[in-house]
């Protein structure tokens, strides 16, 4: 295979639609490129409620943004503003959206996975950025980054409570992927009692009931009920000020993890090393279940029951005891960058 390097001043497109926590690995990965080739221009198509948290991101140079569940018809627009535009095209999206955005681009190097719309790329992510020799699954450092008000804001929530703080992740995009919230009782409480300052966070109906019923059983005055407040960037900010986050396998967990935030995961029908999780100061708690990381989202089975609270909290003190990657946690001050649309 002939191997083009990119050229300083070339146009790269980097496309992924959906969900939060593989929008945040796919912009972890477009960091690791854009750090081995500085000198190319990077714009993220993306959905547009990611757009706060990745405008705060000083290695993308602009966003454009496409609704594609909800507006299909946006297809036009996107291509009108991308063709010609890009000698770099690189998809961390499966669907045919993004083929079919390779396809028309006019980009000369369009990579993408290997599927049944492989027609639509020139060639696999996997095997060009290997052969420049770019790790685009490495994450040995930070890379979503906060910004200053966002820190602040942060702060002044955060302030109530003891210095030593759990962001708290108590949501999920799957049943499967759930810790039962009497789990999560028995977990928190005798950390509540200790000292520790809990942070419950998350979004939608089934968080706000489970903070509900987690906040009225441990009724301490250090459990703060954050559910359904906090954007992204602040949502961020948040995580990076706390000194450990534990919970299941979903997008603020992604999100504190690529933070630098020493994380803590529950892992059922999910694998952590298959969704990146590959941080020096990640740890995880696996189902005993022979066929973990199955994802079967149709198994009847609440197999994230057998962690057990007493499983959880001895993972949990081994990560205080020892917090790898707890020196290198870094806290990136910049301010906003402005990322305007390609079309305005």
């Amino acid at each position: 295979m002939r191997v083009v390097r990119p050229k300083e001043g070339e146009n790269v497109l980097w496309i992924r639609f959906s969900a939060f926590g593989d929008v945040l690995q796919s912009a972890a990965s477009a960091y690791v490129f854009k750090k081995a080739y500085p000198q190319l221009r990077l714009t993220f198509l993306t959905s547009p409620e990611y757009g706060s948290i990745l405008s705060k991101q000083p290695y993308i140079d602009n966003l454009l943004f496409w609704n594609v569940k909800k507006r299909p018809w946006d297809f036009f627009h996107v291509l009108h503003c991308i063709r010609g535009e890009y000698q770099w095209l690189i998809s961390m999206y499966r669907g045919g959206a993004a083929a079919l955005t390779a396809l028309f681009s006019k980009a000369p190097f369009r990579l993408g996975y290997n599927s049944v719309m492989q027609f639509a790329y020139t060639t696999t992510h996997w095997e060009y950025l290997d052969a420049l020799d770019v790790d685009f699954t490495r994450r040995d450092e930070p890379m979503i980054f906060t910004q200053k008000e966002d820190q602040e804001h942060a702060r002044s929530m955060l302030r109530p409570l003891p210095t030593k703080r759990l962001f708290a992740i108590i949501g999920a995009s799957k049943p499967q992927k759930f810790w039962p919230v009497a789990h999560w009782i028995e977990f928190l409480r005798p950390l509540a009692e200790n000292g520790w300052g809990i942070v419950l966070n998350g979004h939608g109906p089934k968080e706000a009931e489970t903070a509900k019923a987690i906040a009225e059983a441990l009724r301490a005055p250090n459990v703060l009920n954050l559910v359904g407040l906090t954007p992204f960037p602040l949502m961020a900010a948040i995580a990076e000020s706390c000194t450990i986050a534990v919970g299941n396998d979903t997008g603020p967990l992604h999100l504190a993890a690529l933070l630098g935030t020493p994380t803590l995961g529950f892992f059922g029908v999910t694998d952590s090393w298959g969704m990146n999780f590959r941080m020096p100061w990640f740890r995880e708690v696996r189902v005993r279940c022979p066929l973990a990381g199955c994802r079967n989202y149709h198994c009847p089975l609440d197999c994230l029951a057998d962690i057990t609270p007493d499983r959880a909290l001895s993972a949990f003190r081994e990560m205080v005891e020892d917090q790898p990657g707890k020196d290198s946690k870094t806290s990136v001050h910049r301010s906003t960058a402005h990322h305007p649309s390609l079309c305005g």
